[in-house]
């Protein structure tokens, strides 16, 4: 048994996934890379292709690999063919590559009766073609089955480069007359039909992180973590907690220890800010978070005892209120969390 367990609420999952396909124009795939956000690619993928999701899209080869007999329809591989064994490979198992350079369109020349994809860069300058290498781009032969590009700010519908993006990749898609396009993440989903192409591509979204970073989240809680509580013990006024003693009290206290820590993924920027909960009630984390452990102050908890679970991120606290006091993001804290979990389904 571990001290952790994570809890994977099934049908807010899938809620979230007909939230988008009910706000896409066209086809709506999912992106399980990430070992699908940290919650598991497997069930996420076999969930999503139950429910009628054709398109997967995951990072690397071996995510693709992990996902393969659970899924139907098309696997994604973003990064792409790599090198020309990654190509063949690529190939062999019926994998769609996404082209992200020059180099890679070369490389799968020899599989071009094949679907790929072919990303543009827009202006993220992450991956992708540049905007002027496409008129020079001979892939008049190859099977193109989607022609995509990534925003960069769709997390801010009112920004300005979202409008820049999209107009750049205009300027490039009479090169690729026919192919379909791929444009929306979870928040260009949301942000309008302009965002979107005719393959949607949610992620964050489906479990259940906030798409946008200032708009109240539309979607369902669909991961809750879970710690066991070890032991709990009175400190008095003027005692120290954990490491550093960065925590003193200032009247008697009761602290329970949880044997959850920074190495399965409880971010150690909300030492002494962050909080943690049991029954809807909240206690607040004192003193540093340790590798293996994490005590909150329990004083206004009575009913919890040794042998309680409590809950770092859920239904009381979302796992962006989480993200929001580690100055991080949600995909962070859901992809560090690590394997010292019992996963509850």
């Amino acid at each position: 048994m571990q001290l952790g367990r994570i809890l994977f609420d099934h049908q807010a999952f899938l809620s979230n996934f007909d939230y988008f396909r009910s706000r896409s124009t066209g086809e709506t795939g999912a992106v399980v890379k990430a070992n699908g956000y940290g919650t598991g690619s497997s069930r996420a993928s076999r969930l999503l292709r139950e429910a009628g999701c054709k398109h997967f899209f995951v990072a690397v080869l071996d995510e693709a690999d992990a996902i393969k007999a659970n899924t139907s329809g098309e696997i994604y591989v973003l990064s792409g063919p790599t090198n020309s064994e990654d190509a063949e490979r690529i190939a062999s198992q019926g994998y769609v590559p996404v082209l992200n350079s020059v180099l890679q369109v070369y490389l799968w020349r020899p599989y071009r009766d094949r679907a790929c994809a072919l990303h543009i860069d827009t202006g993220m300058q992450r991956l992708g073609i540049a905007v002027g290498d496409c008129p020079n781009l001979v892939v008049d032969s190859f099977n193109l089955c989607l022609v995509m590009t990534h925003l960069a700010c769709a997390d801010v519908p009112e920004h300005s480069f979202n409008r820049d993006q999209i107009r750049e990749f205009s300027r490039v898609l009479p090169f690729f007359p026919g192919a379909p396009t791929s444009i929306g993440n979870s928040a260009g989903i949301l942000n309008g039909e302009e965002f979107q192409g005719d393959v949607v591509r949610p992620g964050i979204g489906l479990y259940g992180g906030n798409p946008w970073k200032a708009r109240p989240n539309p979607l369902r809680p669909v991961v809750t973590c879970e710690g066991m509580v070890l032991q709990i013990r009175r400190v008095h006024k003027g005692e120290s907690v954990g490491y550093s003693a960065s925590y003193v009290a200032q009247e008697e206290i009761r602290v329970a220890t949880v044997g959850l820590g920074y190495a399965d993924g409880i971010p150690r920027s909300v030492s002494n800010r962050g909080e943690c909960a049991f029954n809807g009630v909240r206690m607040p984390v004192v003193g540093h978070i340790s590798m293996d452990a994490t005590q909150v102050d329990c004083s206004n908890c009575l009913e919890l005892v040794e042998g309680d679970y409590v809950q770092f991120f859920g239904d009381t606290i979302s796992v962006d209120e989480v993200a929001q006091t580690a100055r991080t993001i949600p995909y962070e804290i859901l992809t560090h969390l690590g394997n010292r979990y019992d996963y509850i389904e």
